[in-house]
């Protein structure tokens, strides 16, 4: 499901539920209220028989086995990707398009894959060992940006600024997304501080 979709039924969603309060509370306008208790009980029910159907469709597609070309490079496959990031992209399209049953460990391989790579900028940066890089790394001491630092982060790391944690509450595939990119982007920061 694209995002526009999911944001037109949400729209859809909200409409319909605030629509559905001030007819009860008796806030709702009289033309309303007369439009909806025109409704038959029979297209009532065939709306939300249509609306079960689809989502149970939609579950059932979530659920299809992911195919050995749409994992990430990393997980065996002999193949390599003519864009190295390519398989990175996809994994996140597929993400925020919730159509990879496989969302939750694809996440957490591309978290992976981008702390190992801030792990190896920072210790390149500052000159020291591995294990030292991967401890700034895990308690966010290794960036200046807080989502990119809570992300790649461990309990130790520094909370995600309020606006972060609201924006996780409502899309959360859109904030994961934004997380990663903001992870990339202060790694690229570090690799590259001082080249450019």
């Amino acid at each position: 499901m694209t995002a526009l979709r999911r944001t037109l039924l949400a729209a859809v969603g909200v409409a319909g539920v605030g629509v559905a309060v001030g007819v009860v509370v008796g806030l709702a306008p009289a033309s309303l209220v007369g439009a909806a208790s025109g409704l038959n009980a029979t297209l009532a029910t065939a709306v939300v028989a249509a609306g079960l159907v689809g989502y149970a469709f939609r579950r059932r597609r979530r659920t299809e086995p992911v195919t050995e070309s749409s994992m990430l490079a990393d997980t065996g496959s002999e193949t390599t990707a003519a864009d190295p990031g390519q398989p990175v992209d996809g994994a996140l399209d597929r993400i925020a398009d919730g159509s990879d049953a496989f969302a939750g460990e694809a996440r957490t391989r591309v978290r992976e894959r981008i702390r190992e790579t801030a792990v190896r900028a920072c210790a390149q940066k500052h000159g020291i060992s591995r294990d030292e890089a991967a401890d700034a790394v895990a308690r966010g001491e290794w960036t200046s940006d807080p989502v990119a630092a809570r992300f790649l982060g461990d309990e130790r790391a520094p909370r995600y600024p309020l606006r972060e944690r609201l924006r996780r509450w409502v899309h959360p595939d859109r904030a994961f997304r934004r997380r990663v990119e903001h992870s990339v982007d202060a790694t690229h920061d570090l690799a590259t501080e001082g080249s450019r």
